[in-house]
This record gives C-alpha cells, sequence and structure tokens, in this order.
C-alpha cells in the first residue's frame, strides 16, 4: 500500500474534521453567545494540520523549506492550537507562551536537521517525539478535568490518545535503529504511522465534538439549577414581604378606632393573605407555572376562618375541593375571590351569634370549573345586586371572575349561594 494515498485520504478526512469543528464552533458561539470556543481552536489547528500534511506530500517536488521546514512546523503549530482548545473546554489556561516557545525550539530544531546537519533520522525522531507528547498531555487533560465527570466517552478519549502517544513513542524508538529513506518509502513502519494517524484522527476528532457537547449540557443544567434556586429564593422573599404587608395591615386595623376603617383594614388583610398563601405553596411544590388549585383554596379558606376566629363562634367550614391544576396568573384572582366570598359569609350569614356552616366546594363540569361559597344563614338580601351590594366585596369577585374568563352569579337558595365558572384551561 502506498503511504501517500493513505496520506490523501487522511488530508481529506482533516478537511472534513475541520468543517466539522468549525461548524460545531459557529452553532455554539450563535446559541451560547460566548467566544474563542474550543472547537473554533480544534478547526484551526485541523487546517493548519492538513496544509502541513499537504506539504509532506510535496518532498521531492518542493523546497526543503516548504516540504520539511513549513510542514512539520505546521504540523506542530496545529497541534499547539488543538490543545489550546481542549484546555479552553477542560477549564485550564490555554499556556500560549510554553506552546509558542516549543513550537519555535521544534521549527529551529527542524531547519538544523535539514540544512546545517542533514539527517531524516533525527527529523522523524523529533517529529514523532512531539507527536507522543501532544497525544499524552491531551489525555491527562481529558482525565483530570474537573469540567467533566469521568465516564465511558472521557476514558475513550483518553484511551485513544494514549494509544496514538505510545504509537508515535514506538516509531520514534524503532526510528533509531530502522530509519526509513524517507516518511514515504514502502515500509511497514511508515505504512502502520499513516493508517493509525488517519483512523485516530478521526476517532478523536469525533470524541472531542461529543465532550463539547456534553460540556454544553452540563453547563445548561448547572444554569438551570442555579435559575432554579434563584427563582425560589425569589418566591420565598416576596412571600416573606407580603406577610410583613399583611401583618403591617393587621396591626393598623387593631390601631384604628374607627369601625369602618378596621372592617377595611381587615378585609385588605385578607386579600394580601390570599396571595402570601399562593407564594408559600409555589415556594414548597418547587414549581414556576402550575399550581394545585384545591390545596391553594383550602391554604386560603382556613386562613381566613382560623384569622376571624370562626369555629370559636360556632361557625364550621365545610371544605369539598376536588383536585384541579391551574396556571399561577388565574390562580391569585381565584384565591383572592374565595378569600372575599368566605370572609362575606361570615361577616352577613350568621347576625347576632348564629352558628351555621359555609361550604366551599370546587369541581370539574367537562372543561369548566365551578367554584361555589354557600351558607345556611340568612340569605342575601331582597334586589341584590353585584353593583349595589354597597361594598367593594362582590364588585371585586365580579371583576376577578371575568379576569379569569368566568362569570359570577349570586343566589339565595337556603342561604346565600356564590358562584364563579371558569374555563379550566386558559384560553390562547
Amino acid at each position: 500500500m502506498d503511504p501517500r494515498t493513505i496520506a490523501l485520504l487522511m488530508l481529506i478526512s482533516g478537511a472534513e474534521c475541520s468543517l466539522l469543528f468549525f461548524a460545531s464552533g459557529i452553532f455554539h458561539k450563535r446559541t451560547e453567545g460566548g467566544s474563542e470556543l474550543p472547537a473554533l481552536f480544534w478547526g484551526a489547528g485541523t487546517t493548519v494540520h492538513v496544509l502541513g500534511a499537504l506539504g509532506l506530500m510535496t518532498q521531492g517536488i518542493a523546497s526543503p523549506w516548504f516540504s520539511v521546514v513549513f510542514a512539520n512546523s505546521a504540523i506542530i503549530l496545529g497541534q499547539s492550537l488543538i490543545l489550546v482548545g481542549i484546555r479552553r473546554l477542560a477549564g485550564f489556561k490555554p499556556a500560549l507562551p510554553r506552546y509558542s516557545t516549543v513550537w519555535l525550539l521544534y521549527t529551529a530544531a527542524a531547519v538544523v536537521f535539514t540544512f546545517v546537519h542533514p539527517s531524516t533520522t533525527a527529523r522523524i525522531v523529533l517529529f514523532s517525539a512531539a507527536i507522543s507528547a501532544f497525544y499524552v498531555e491531551a489525555a491527562i487533560l481529558v482525565l483530570v478535568s474537573k469540567a467533566w465527570k469521568r465516564e465511558p466517552l472521557t476514558v475513550y478519549l483518553a484511551s485513544t490518545f494514549l494509544a496514538l502517544a505510545g504509537f508515535f513513542a514506538a516509531r520514534a524508538l524503532v526510528t533509531v535503529f530502522v530509519s526509513p529513506a524517507s516518511i514515504f518509502s514502502s515500509s511497514a513502519m511508515n505504512v502502520a504511522t499513516f493508517v493509525v494517524s488517519h483512523v485516530g484522527l478521526i476517532g478523536w476528532s469525533l470524541g472531542l465534538i461529543l465532550l463539547q457537547q456534553r460540556r454544553t449540557e452540563a453547563d445548561l443544567e448547572r444554569a438551570l439549577r442555579e435559575k432554579e434556586v434563584l427563582f425560589r429564593e425569589l418566591q420565598h422573599r416576596i412571600k416573606n414581604s407580603i406577610s410583613v404587608i399583611a401583618s403591617l395591615v393587621s396591626l393598623e386595623s387593631s390601631r384604628t378606632e374607627d369601625a369602618r376603617s378596621a372592617a377595611v383594614l381587615e378585609a385588605l388583610e385578607g386579600r394580601i393573605s390570599a396571595i402570601a398563601s399562593l407564594y408559600e405553596l409555589l415556594f414548597r411544590s418547587g414549581e414556576t407555572d402550575r399550581i394545585d388549585l384545591d390545596l391553594y383554596l383550602k391554604a386560603v379558606v382556613e386562613a381566613l376562618f382560623s384569622g376571624q376566629a370562626a369555629r370559636e363562634r360556632g361557625i364550621r367550614l365545610d371544605l369539598e375541593v376536588r383536585e384541579m391544576r391551574i396556571d399561577v396568573r388565574r390562580a391569585i384572582p381565584l384565591g383572592i375571590i374565595a378569600n372575599e366570598l368566605a370572609s362575606d359569609c361570615l361577616k352577613h350569614a350568621f347576625p347576632e351569634g348564629r352558628s351555621g356552616t359555609v361550604r366551599v366546594s370546587l369541581r370539574a363540569e367537562e372543561n369548566t370549573a365551578v367554584l361555589e361559597v354557600r351558607d345556611d344563614g340568612r340569605g342575601l338580601p331582597e334586589g341584590l345586586s353585584v353593583g349595589s351590594s354597597g361594598g367593594l366585596g362582590l364588585v371585586l369577585v365580579d371583576m376577578l371572575a371575568r379576569q379569569v374568563g368566568g362569570f359570577f352569579a349570586a343566589e339565595s337558595a337556603g342561604g346565600a349561594v356564590f358562584t364563579v365558572r371558569f374555563p379550566r384551561e386558559e384560553k390562547a
């Protein structure tokens, strides 16, 4: 098998890998908004490496300055750029001064062994040792990096690098004793060198692309977890702030001597507490967009009964809420609605210390949800309408019911019956 033919196939594969690296680097740069991405260094390094290999193929045709010195120097420069990309992916400093120094020293040695003391053996040994060192460092970077976990992919990539390092170290040793006339002479070692280089190039190129993808996925997962923690902390702080506001309103309500003002402040406290309950449930569940409406309404109404000492007054709470999930945007108005209607029952249904029951129910009727609050008290005044109730409560309930895409109705049937019907899923 002609080594030049294998070298040509390697050039084609190298060009394809270079394009793959550049495509991957550009894609990640656009999607992540980053710069100096590892794949761009790999693409540049592979391109320079291909140019160097192309220069080697002109030996016997072009000047030794191009076919030997430039070609060898370009290959080592390309390998150095690839190492820079690996170091960036692994989270290490690029070590550009060290790589630049090594590249200059290698170029100077190539000049010496080409023109001052011409020696094909020395050039091949030097080249093989440099390539072996490159692969050893690449394997070490993959294995010791804390940017990813030890997994089959990293083991595969490090093993590929170490296998190539071992081969080129063996080539350097063999060349000391059996020196070929040139790197393109038809010897078993030359053929093996190009075959191993070709297969290795494809192997580690694909490995690096996959490793970068894993690193990107890991970074995205970590960023998502951090955002979730920050969002939960924000929810907790909002809930605490709302609770503080509710406490201040409650304190002001207890201090005011005007009964009308105290009633207004008490109603305001209930509405604020309803919102605080939502953020408490969101914080506990860890969710951000949907909530269990049944649990939320239960928390709101029970907090209201506890705050107004309803049970001590002989008023019983009967909850019949079915499991139902809803988007957070509509949950807040529904929580305030439940608070307003239950509060209205406690205030007006049982005068002069009468006992009774307030029933809060939530059920589904096909695509419609029904929130119903009723009592077994004295019922609604005759001729009552939402706009003429004399207070803000029912007007607010009607507005909020419309806000969630539903409607509000009130009637007397063995007591006051308040019904809010709304779609289970928000209309687009």
